[in-house]
C-alpha cells in the first residue's frame, strides 16, 4: 500500500513541473485565446511531456497548432503508435475543441494514477490539433453567427457568379450579436404558415386545405447588393472537409469543394505533418451533430474498405457504441450521403489510420420519449431547463425590403453544441473511447523462439511476434497501396542464409524471401490479436544473436537468442 502510494507520488512528480495545471471548467466553450492559453499552460505543467507547436499559417493568418503529448522517458514521440484527435473542422462545429482538450486534460492528470492511461502514454503519443479551423472558428465567437455559420474556411468565393465575393451574407439587423430567424405578418391567404395555436412563438406549416398569414424569411439579412436576393452570398463557403487529397472531386461534383486537393493550408498543413507522421495508427476528427461514429468511405463510388480493415473498424465501431450510448456506428455514405474529399478518407488512403468522423451530440429534449424532438419539446426545454436562455424573443423591426417584420429565434450556440450541464458527460465518454482505441494499439512481443540446430554452425530460427491488442501493426490499405515500407525484421550477430514467414510450421511450410533475406519483409504485419512465426535461417557458432522488429505503426521490439 505504502509503495504505491510513493510510486504515484514519484510518477506525478515527473510528470508535473512547477508551473500549476490548467483547471478548465467543462461547463462552457472557450474563445481561441483561451484555448490557445490553455494549451500553453499544459505545456508549462508538464515540462517535456507536452509540446506545443503551430504546423504554419492558415488561410487568414492563423497558426494550426498541434500538441504532442507522451512520455518521454518511455521513447521519442515519432517511435510510438500515435492516436490523432482533432476539433472545429467545421467552426460552428464547436465543441470538438472543448472534447479534445478535455481528453488532454484527463490524460495528463491521471497518468500514474489509472494503469491503462499510464500505459497509453508509456507506449503512445496522443496528437491533438483542437482548431483545424482556427480562423472561422475565431469568428463564430466575435461576430454575429447562426448554429450553422460559419462552417467555412475564411475563403471568399463569389457564390452567386456576379463577380463580387462575400457581398450579401447576413446581417444582424436588430444589434443584438445574434444572427436569429426573421419572419412576417402577410394577409391571409398570402403566407404558407400558421402562428402555432399552442404557442404563438412557433409558427407551423398551414396545411392543403388552410390559409396562412405568416411567411419565413430564413435567417437576418437583408439585399445587400441590389440583385433582389437576401443572404445569396455569404463569407466563403470552402468546405474543410471537402478539400483534402483522397477521393477529391471538384465543385461541382461535390459543393464547397476547392479548385484542387490541398489547395488551402488548414488541410495542407496538416497533411504535410501526417506524411511525416506514418507511426499514427488512429485518427478522430470530432464534428456535430448526430450522435454517429463514421466510417470511410465518403462514397459509395470510392474503393471499399479491405476486409482486415473493415473488420477492426467494425470491432471499433460496435465498441463505441457501448461507451457512447446513444451514438450509432454507420458507413457514413448511405446515411448522410455521398462526399468527397474527406480527412477521415485522407488519412485512411494516405497515412493508413484506422479514420473515423464522431458526430457529436444529438438533441436531449424528447420529453415524451418518442424518438423523435418536435419544435415544442425544443421550447419546453429552453423554458425550464435554460429559463429562456436559448432563445430571443420576437420583436418588431422595419425591414429596408421587407417592411414590417419580426426577428427573434434560438441563439447561434444553441442546438447543434449542448446546454453546458450536458456537455461533461459527452466529452468524458469520448475521451475515454480515444483511450479504448489508445488501448488497441498495436502491441507487439517476441515469444519464445524455437531453435534447431540443422548441422554445425547452421541454426534454424523460428520466433513468434504477437500482437496483443485488436489493431494491425500494418493496415490493409497500407499493404495494399505501399503507402509506407512494411514491418522489417533482422537478425545481428550471425550471416542469414534465407528468411521467410511461416505457414506451417509443423510441416515447415514457409513463404521464403527471395532476395535480402537479412532483412525480412514481413508483408501485412501482425494482425490484431493474433501471432505472425518468422523463419531465419542462419550461419553462427553457438552463442547468442539479437532479433528485432521494427515496425513504423507499433514501434520497435528486440530478443536476445542463445544458440546451444
Amino acid at each position: 500500500m505504502i509503495r504505491n502510494f510513493v510510486t504515484w507520488l514519484v510518477a506525478a512528480a515527473l510528470l508535473c513541473g512547477q508551473s500549476q495545471a490548467p483547471d478548465p471548467k467543462w461547463d462552457r466553450l472557450y474563445p481561441n485565446s483561451e484555448v490557445l492559453e490553455m494549451m500553453r499552460g499544459y505545456e508549462r505543467a508538464y515540462p517535456g511531456w507536452v509540446k506545443v507547436e503551430s504546423l504554419g499559417k492558415t488561410s487568414a493568418g492563423g497558426d494550426t497548432w498541434l500538441m504532442t503529448i507522451t512520455n518521454p522517458k518511455t521513447g521519442d514521440a515519432a517511435s510510438k503508435p500515435g492516436v490523432y484527435i482533432d476539433g472545429s473542422t467545421h467552426a460552428n462545429e464547436i465543441q470538438g475543441t472543448e472534447t479534445t482538450l478535455y481528453t488532454v486534460n484527463f490524460v495528463l492528470k491521471n497518468y500514474g494514477k489509472l494503469p491503462r492511461v499510464t500505459e497509453f502514454l508509456d507506449r503512445a503519443t496522443l496528437y491533438v490539433i483542437p482548431m483545424m479551423n482556427v480562423d472561422s472558428r475565431e469568428r463564430w465567437f466575435s461576430q454575429p453567427s447562426t448554429p450553422n455559420f460559419p462552417r467555412t474556411l475564411p475563403v471568399p468565393i463569389d457564390d452567386d457568379r456576379d463577380g463580387l465575393m462575400d457581398e450579401d451574407g447576413f446581417d444582424d439587423l436588430n444589434g443584438d450579436g445574434e444572427i436569429t430567424m426573421m419572419r412576417k405578418k402577410v394577409a391571409m391567404g398570402h403566407g404558407n404558415f400558421k402562428l402555432d395555436p399552442k404557442d404563438p412563438r412557433l409558427l407551423v406549416p398551414i396545411q392543403q386545405n388552410e390559409l396562412g398569414n405568416y411567411l419565413m424569411l430564413g435567417f437576418e439579412g437583408s439585399d445587400n447588393d441590389g440583385d433582389g436576393q437576401v443572404n445569396e452570398d455569404p463569407y466563403g463557403y470552402v468546405d474543410p472537409n471537402r478539400v483534402w487529397g483522397d477521393g477529391f472531386q471538384p465543385r461541382y461534383v461535390q459543393a464547397g469543394a476547392s479548385e484542387y486537393p490541398l489547395q488551402y493550408p488548414e488541410a495542407r498543413n496538416i497533411a504535410n505533418w501526417m506524411g511525416a507522421h506514418f507511426n499514427v495508427n488512429v485518427v478522430m476528427s470530432y464534428h456535430n451533430s448526430g450522435k454517429l461514429i463514421l466510417r470511410m468511405p465518403g462514397a459509395r463510388s470510392q474503393k471499399p474498405m479491405s476486409p482486415v480493415d473493415l473488420r477492426v473498424h467494425d470491432f471499433l465501431g460496435k465498441e463505441g457504441e457501448k461507451i457512447l450510448p446513444g451514438y450509432r456506428y454507420v458507413w457514413v455514405a448511405p446515411v448522410l450521403g455521398d462526399s468527397y474529399g474527406s480527412s477521415a478518407d485522407h488519412t485512411y488512403g494516405r497515412v493508413g489510420a484506422f479514420s473515423v468522423g464522431i458526430e457529436l451530440n444529438a438533441p436531449q429534449q424528447d420529453f415524451n420519449n418518442d424518438k423523435n424532438v418536435s419544435p415544442d419539446e425544443v421550447l419546453k426545454f429552453n423554458d425550464e431547463l435554460t429559463q429562456g436562455r436559448m432563445f430571443s424573443d420576437w420583436k418588431p423591426f422595419k425591414h429596408p425590403q421587407y417592411g414590417d417584420i419580426e426577428i427573434g429565434g434560438y441563439k447561434h450556440d444553441t442546438g447543434r453544441s449542448p446546454e453546458g450541464f450536458l456537455s461533461v458527460e459527452e466529452y468524458h465518454r469520448n475521451a475515454m473511447y480515444v483511450l479504448f482505441h489508445g488501448y488497441h494499439l498495436p502491441k507487439l512481443s517476441i515469444e519464445s523462439p524455437t531453435v534447431t540446430k540443422v548441422k554445425n554452425g547452421l541454426y534454424r530460427l523460428h520466433i513468434p511476434v504477437l500482437n496483443q491488442r485488436m489493431i494491425p501493426s500494418v493496415s490493409g490499405i497500407v499493404a495494399q497501396n505501399r503507402i509506407h515500407r512494411q514491418d522489417l525484421a533482422t537478425i545481428t550477430g550471425a550471416k542469414v542464409i534465407a528468411s521467410g514467414i511461416v505457414d506451417d510450421p509443423f510441416l515447415n511450410k514457409v513463404q521464403l524471401q527471395e532476395h535480402r533475406p537479412e532483412r525480412l519483409f514481413v508483408r501485412g504485419g501482425v494482425d490484431g490479436v493474433s501471432t505472425k512465426t518468422l523463419m531465419f535461417l542462419i550461419e553462427s557458432q553457438p552463442g547468442k544473436v539479437v532479433f528485432s522488429y521494427d515496425s513504423i505503426k507499433a514501434g520497435k521490439v528486440s530478443k536476445e537468442i542463445v544458440l546451444p
